[in-house]
């Protein structure tokens, strides 16, 4: 062998031989005079030779049963065990004479009487077991020898890889303009080495910029080993109506680079509060206004609530639907859907006149606001009520009788110029009167009252003398700038 590989190569042989030994024969007679025939001598068992098992680069023993049967199948077993790495690993066994070949595991190739098996390489410690079975054909001692044969292996390695870089962006298909929205960006590496020096930068288009006010955002990941993953959030806020995609590029020193988009279309939310009522209502009548809440955007609204307040000089009537506390009014509408329209009804009723103005808002979750509202002139009715009352009655001709004038307002409104003046018949002559009244003849003038609120009253007295019997009945009339129509009203006073 002139190599290194050569010389250490190894080839274990185990021969197995039967070395018989003599048996001594012993002749029995009997007490008869015929002589016993000699017995057949048993089989001896000799010493084995060559059977320890082999050291080396491939190690080898076999396992063999100490007896068989003539003529039945007995299985033997050679193991095989490499004490450092070897290569081209052949292990040989030879067939007995006196036996055959029933089978062998693994399949073996058989060669003038040897059985063969190339067993490839074996790494240090690797273990193998080749099971023989054969059958006797004769009786006495078999001996079965095998072989292996290995060079020795050395092996060097490197490994071979390539980063991958994964990149993936998710975010809200839709969105609301103005309002907070997050991106979400995973990286991964599905390659099988470490992708290195790996950055992230992040580009808001046109009509879209970062909650910081920022078109741009640079993520530093670093290095990324095999199968890692790491997630970051963007957040953002579109500013103008439309569909606008959030570009993502993520590179690295040796992995190359990866790019995805997210995107989303930002719409415009809307809300709408009218309200209509009338423009006059009479004090202590029922105004009613109509309240219309208008969901104008392209987006659904939650939480939508609608506020009334009654102004002052006003109290609510009814509220249907509402939670009414004091002058206030509150509708939990609810959620809207885009385009959504809803009504609501309130009515007041006017203490005070005047023009009082109603107002209405709204507001919602997102933050959205609006609002409305109806103003009504409240005017009240003026309602003079003429009393006349004498006293005494009746008189005598001669006799004074004094008549008093009351004068109520039971309107809701102020009435203002108001004169009385009053006629006496032939029965009577007036004589004096009260609050700068005139005398002339047989009528008395009064001066003009100048203001009578609701719910007040003023008073008049006349002083009248009896000069003929009869029934008197003098006429008094009243007329007012709110009621110009003359109000008449007699009293009879029986003279006699």
């Amino acid at each position: 062998m002139n190599k290194l590989t050569k010389i250490l190569q190894i080839t274990l042989l185990i021969f197995l031989t039967a070395c018989a030994t003599d048996s001594s024969r012993k002749s029995t007679t009997t007490v008869q005079t015929a002589q016993a025939k000699p017995q057949e001598p048993a089989p001896s068992r000799g010493s084995l030779v060559c059977g320890e098992a082999t050291g080396g680069l491939v190690g080898v023993a076999i396992a063999m049963p100490s007896e068989a049967v003539l003529g039945n199948e007995f299985t033997y077993t050679i193991n095989v065990k490499a004490a450092a790495c070897a290569a081209n690993v052949v292990v040989t066994d030879l067939i007995p004479a006196g036996a055959s070949l029933v089978r062998a595991e693994p399949p073996a190739r058989p060669e003038e009487g040897r059985l063969r098996w190339n067993l490839g390489d074996l790494d240090k410690d690797q273990a193998m077991a080749i099971k023989v079975t054969l059958k006797s054909e004769k009786d006495g001692m078999l001996a079965s020898c095998a072989s292996v044969s290995a060079d020795p292996r050395v092996c060097a390695q490197i490994f071979i890889g390539k980063a991958a870089l994964v990149l993936k962006k998710t975010g809200p298909e839709t969105a609301v303009i103005g309002q907070p929205i997050t991106y979400v960006i995973t990286i991964a590496n599905n390659g099988t080495m470490v992708a290195k020096d790996v950055v992230i930068v992040d580009e808001a288009p046109e009509g879209m910029i970062s909650v910081t006010d920022r078109t741009q955002a640079t993520i530093q990941v670093g290095d990324l080993t095999p199968g890692q993953t790491k997630t970051y959030s963007i957040a953002a806020k579109g500013l103008k109506k439309g569909n606008y995609c959030n570009y993502a590029t993520a590179k690295s020193s040796n992995a190359g680079e990866a790019k995805a988009e997210a995107c989303t279309t930002f719409q415009q939310p809307g809300i709408k509060l009218a309200k209509d009522g009338p423009k006059e209502q009479f004090l202590t009548r029922a105004a009613n206004y109509k309240i219309v809440v208008s969901n104008t955007g392209e987006t659904p609204l939650t939480g939508v609530t609608v506020t009334d307040t009654a102004p002052e000089g006003t109290t609510i009537a009814s509220a249907p639907g509402a939670n009414v506390t004091g002058n206030k009014a509150v509708w939990n509408v609810g959620n809207m859907r885009a385009g959504e329209e809803k009504s609501l009804a309130i009515s007041l009723t006017g203490t005070v006149p005047g023009n009082h103005c109603n107002k209405a808002m709204v507001a919602t979750t997102e933050g959205l606001t609006g609002s409305a509202e109806a103003c009504t002139v409240w005017t009240g009715v003026g309602a003079l009520l003429l009393e006349v009352l004498d006293n005494p009655d009746p008189i005598q001709i001669g006799e004074n009788t004094t008549y008093k004038v009351r004068i109520t307002n039971q309107g809701t409104a102020d009435d203002t110029n108001i004169k009385v003046v009053v006629d006496f018949t032939a029965e009577l002559d007036p004589v004096s009167a009260s609050n700068g009244g005139t005398v002339s003849g047989k009528t008395v003038t009064f001066p003009p009252f100048a203001r009578l609120g609701p719910k007040q009253a003023f008073e008049y007295t006349i002083s009248a003398k009896g000069v003929k019997a009869g029934d008197a009945r003098p006429k008094f009339v009243r007329t007012s700038d709110g009621i110009p129509a003359p109000t008449s009203a007699e009293e009879s006073t029986r003279v006699y």
